[in-house]
């Protein structure tokens, strides 16, 4: 418990507590909530922030169940401080907070400590949970996508292409009709991506036969350094609140 005493100085409690009792706050306070109701709205942050000591105490107890005492060593403050900082308003049991906590354990972890990138807390910060559950769902394993696009010959151009089976269990994303929204952003954060696979399939139709489109299969599958990210971060089983 010495090591967890440790690590919470590095949380900003105190300043926090400092900030909303100082009489600069104060004014502010006072001066808005005369101006108008809703400038509460701007100092919630504030008393949410002054409260959250406990919540980080049960972060840090799930970060160190992951580590056994005898291979933990400090966190690099590059990881370690905007990680903690990261979960400061995650639900406690949502798969983003799982993915800090996490990369937390491997920052202090001396056998798994190569695979805390200093990366991985930016990138989980633009993640939606959707997101987080396409990672995992891609760490098992790659998905076939399929999609036709009509051919004109007069302008020897195709039409853009229109998903006609996707593998990937989109029924376990809360908004499984972003998947292809999902997947841009993945792939823009270099993670995952949908890649050809094979050559495009053209469809004849009409006698004589007369290419009226093709199908192009491809697959859905994570990059070589998302497969790291995962393999640090995602968790090998969902939180319950997640799964349910």
């Amino acid at each position: 418990m010495d090591w967890l005493k440790d690590l919470s100085k590095l949380l900003p409690i105190d300043r926090v507590y400092e900030d909303v009792a100082s009489p600069a706050a104060k004014r502010v306070g006072s001066a808005l909530e005369s101006t108008t109701k809703a400038a509460r709205w701007i100092i919630a942050p504030l008393d949410y922030l002054a409260a959250q000591n406990d919540r980080y105490q049960r972060f840090l107890e799930r970060v160190a169940s992951k580590v056994p005492e005898n291979r933990r060593i400090e966190a690099h403050p590059q990881i370690a401080g905007p990680s903690l900082d990261g979960l400061r308003y995650v639900p406690e049991d949502s798969i983003i907070a799982e993915l800090f906590i996490n990369l937390l354990a491997r920052a202090i972890d001396k056998e798994r400590v190569n695979e805390a990138h200093p990366a991985f807390h930016q990138i989980i910060a633009q993640l939606s949970p959707d997101e987080a559950l396409v990672i995992y769902q891609l760490r098992r394993e790659s998905y076939e996508y399929r999609t036709y696009a009509q051919y004109f010959a007069d302008t020897n151009t195709f039409s853009p292409r229109q998903v006609i089976d996707n593998d990937f269990p989109i029924s376990a994303l809360v908004m499984p009709d972003n998947f292809s929204l999902y997947m841009d952003h993945l792939h823009s954060l270099n993670l995952a991506g949908i890649w050809q696979i094979g050559n495009q399939e053209p469809i004849h139709e009409g006698s004589p036969p007369v290419q009226t489109g093709v199908n192009i299969s491809s697959l859905a599958q994570l990059t070589p350094f998302g497969q790291l990210f995962a393999k640090a971060c995602v968790p090998d089983e969902l939180p319950e609140s997640v799964d349910d």
